[in-house]
């Protein structure tokens, strides 16, 4: 299907309208994260992110990942939207409620292998994070389907109230002193409310005079998603691989210090994201493979500026940001956080570029791609960690971060015989990057891009 002039709008003003919303957002989990930090303290931290890891581990393991196959099949008009968005929902339940019985069968051994050196149990919260991830797969499902017809709008919208659930909700429980299950109930609540709200988003009445199954459908969105699978695991082997061997080698304290750290990092991470979220079903949408080339270039160089520069400012004031924020307790999450900024800055340039191969068809490349990568970063995780501690846990997730991205970068060069020369920022890059931040908050009109 050919990019049309009618399409809803343009590549630019949809980034810029995800951008908006994750400056909202940023600002707002930046100020709960300050809450949190000072309310809880390390420890208490500590077990927090222990917990969302098996969480982590469920969305890695269970989530088959066909909602965003559904980015593809409909931008390139494969199927109806409503038989993919069946075929989804119910690949999405299936899962969940599969990793959520093997969760419950293995319950003592999953709370063991966290939780065994601290004097406190927690199986309720645990339990109750596992309840939910059937909620959490549908609510993924319903936010990429949006994306998939280019409802940007509600997709905004229900990320936006998602953060404000949590922000109240933490800030509720916190006042009646409910410390680590403030963070468990703002979890559930934001979750449920978000699912609720996307439906009425989605106005699936339609849907229903749809016939429900579709074989050849169900079992494209599923191939395809298996694509997405295998990328999805890698990816998360190589975010939670660090996180996974800090929980073995360090004490609860430092496993904080590096959470703390990464996450703020990871911040320069949300700025890619308003490109490359729309990019995806543009590219899908695009006939002339020199055309989606083109635009991934541009917006691998674009990527590449901004992060330079929001990197530079945010390394120089790492230190004194961290302490005046979290407090002096967080003082090694700043150096945390220095340490992982050139590998984030490396990493997420280079895997715009990912949207390139998922938009294109060619997502099953990608796995092949980066398992050597991860399988390097695990390695050096394993060895800094258990000889360096917390500051070999940064090294190893900045490296291993940077190889990740770039081995994305050699494979497109490769794959489509692109000049180096096209992937250096350009005088016309620095002009766009002036029109987005000035310009356009200014509220004067300019010229699609």
């Amino acid at each position: 299907m050919t990019t049309k002039n009618n399409e809803p709008a343009s590549l630019t003003n949809l980034a810029i309208s995800i951008f908006q919303r994750d400056i909202f957002i940023l600002l707002l989990a930046i100020l709960t994260g300050i809450i949190i930090a000072r309310s809880l303290g390390p420890e208490i931290l500590g077990v927090w992110i222990l917990l969302s890891l098996v969480s982590n581990y469920a969305e890695t393991f269970g989530r088959l990942k066909t909602d965003m196959a559904a980015i593809y099949i409909i931008g390139s008009g494969r199927a109806k939207p409503s038989h993919v968005f069946f075929a989804t929902n119910f690949f999405a339940l299936a899962s969940s409620l599969t990793i959520v019985s093997l969760l419950f069968w293995q319950l003592d051994t999953a709370h063991d292998f966290f939780f065994s050196d601290l004097k406190d149990s927690y199986y309720t919260q645990l339990s109750c994070l596992i309840l939910l991830i059937p909620f959490e797969f549908i609510l993924i499902n319903n936010l990429f389907f949006l994306l998939a017809i280019e409802n940007v709008i509600h997709y905004n919208r229900i990320k936006v109230l998602r953060q404000i659930v949590h922000f109240v909700a933490v800030l509720f429980f916190l006042a009646l002193g409910l410390e680590l299950w403030s963070l468990v109930i703002a979890r559930l609540l934001e979750v449920l409310l978000a699912l609720i709200y996307s439906f009425f988003c989605l106005e699936i009445k339609g849907f229903l005079r749809e016939k429900f199954w579709n074989h050849r459908i169900n079992k494209e969105v599923l191939s395809y998603g298996l694509n997405f699978y295998s990328i999805g695991i890698i990816d998360h082997i190589q975010e939670l691989s660090v996180k996974t061997i800090s929980a073995v080698f360090l004490n609860i304290s430092h496993v904080a210090f590096y959470g703390q750290g990464e996450g703020a990092g990871k911040i320069l991470g949300k700025i890619p994201e308003a490109l490359t979220t729309i990019l995806y079903p543009k590219i899908s949408r695009i006939e002339k493979p020199s055309e989606a080339i083109d635009l991934s270039c541009k917006a691998f160089r674009i990527t590449l500026l901004i992060l330079i520069i929001v990197g530079t400012i945010l390394a120089v004031v790492a230190k004194p940001l961290v302490i005046l924020l979290y407090g002096i307790a967080f003082e090694l999450s700043a150096i945390v956080l220095s340490i992982v900024i050139p590998g984030i800055v490396v990493g997420s340039s280079c895997l715009t570029l990912k949207t390139f191969f998922e938009g294109s068809g060619q997502a099953d490349l990608i796995p092949k791609v980066q398992t050597i990568p991860v399988i390097l970063q695990v390695l050096t995780a394993y060895f800094l960690i258990s000889s360096h501690g917390l500051f070999g846990a940064a090294v190893s997730f900045s490296l291993g971060f940077s190889l990740y991205g770039i081995a994305v970068l050699v494979k497109f060069v490769r794959v489509n015989e692109v000049s180096i020369s096209n992937l250096i920022p350009r005088r016309e890059d620095l002009r766009l990057l002036y029109t987005l931040t000035v310009e356009r908050f200014l509220g004067r009109k300019f010229n699609n891009h």
